[in-house]
């Protein structure tokens, strides 16, 4: 009898464990106070040191592994940089945005509009810490988002999330 008491505890704490590793899989956004204990001052990308915005930044966990993504102050530097990039993504882990897959690093990122206003087509361009584009992801726009931010991740409770730049989003999730 106490054998069997034993492996109906020992089953529902195995149960009980897998259902929390569930929930915790896929992204989830951490708060401010983590975040800024992990965000730099500024970001070393195609040979400037340019400062991060605490403000506009976000920290997630994407299957255990930490990234922090922020937008950053070009204010003061050329047109083209300017043009070229309006953030950046630190990531302990492999980390897919959209359909490219990052490998754990620091990356640059920047964004083009094609069309009009809110019938603007945007893409989302990826950079490597040289100012080497390595990918282009094709964004999504959400015209009915409410109280619309510079930059913010929206996570889902299965796991998936978006990451929103304005009312643009892309999905985004650990790499695998």
């Amino acid at each position: 009898m106490r054998h069997r008491a034993l492996a109906i505890v020992t089953i529902a704490v195995v149960l009980a464990s897998s259902l929390l590793w569930a929930q915790k899989s896929g992204v989830q956004v951490q708060p401010e106070d983590k975040m800024t204990k992990l965000l730099p001052a500024t970001v070393f990308l195609d040979g400037e040191n340019v400062p991060t915005q605490q403000r506009n930044a976000v920290l997630i966990v994407a299957d255990g592994k930490k990234a922090v993504i922020t937008l950053l102050d070009t204010s003061g530097y050329s047109a083209a940089y300017q043009a070229k990039y309006i953030g950046a993504i630190l990531t302990q882990g492999a980390l897919k945005v959209g359909t490219k897959t990052l490998a754990p690093g620091a990356y640059g990122f920047g964004e083009t509009k094609t069309g009009e206003h809110d019938a603007a087509k945007v893409t989302l361009h990826v950079y490597d810490l040289g100012g080497k584009e390595i990918g282009q992801v094709a964004t999504e726009r959400q015209a009915d988002m409410k109280g619309v931010r510079p930059i913010q991740v929206i996570a889902e409770k299965d796991g998936s999330a978006q990451l929103y730049l304005g009312p643009n989003h892309v999905p985004i999730a650990a790499g695998k």
